[in-house]
């Protein structure tokens, strides 16, 4: 069981999206979420400047927790993140770009 909320893990994400710190971001998330991030076309490397976050909606379905969240800043956009408890630590298991 992790130590913290599944809606503190993703408060904490978001954050360290803000601020830069993709090597905090990278660790958030499974080699299937990474995977996924990299086939639709992220490149990490060129993250617009983001200024905001807002958690839009929280469903739970099973063992998943999926949370649609928007970004503001140079470029807005929103995700949905699929979280899910791995070996106790709360880990993005899917990532999908919301249209």
């Amino acid at each position: 069981m992790p130590e913290i909320t599944v809606e503190e893990a993703v408060k904490q994400n978001c954050q360290a999206l803000l601020i830069g710190d993709l090597m905090r971001v990278m660790n958030d998330l499974t080699p299937e979420a990474m995977a996924q991030l990299m086939q639709g076309g992220g490149n990490m490397g060129a993250m617009p400047a983001l200024t905001s976050f807002d958690i839009q909606s929280h469903e739970q379905q099973g063992d998943d927790h999926i949370f649609k969240i928007k970004f503001q800043g140079d470029q807005d956009f929103t995700a949905l993140a699929t979280w899910r408890d791995v070996g106790g630590q709360w880990k993005i298991a899917g990532l999908a770009m919301d249209q």
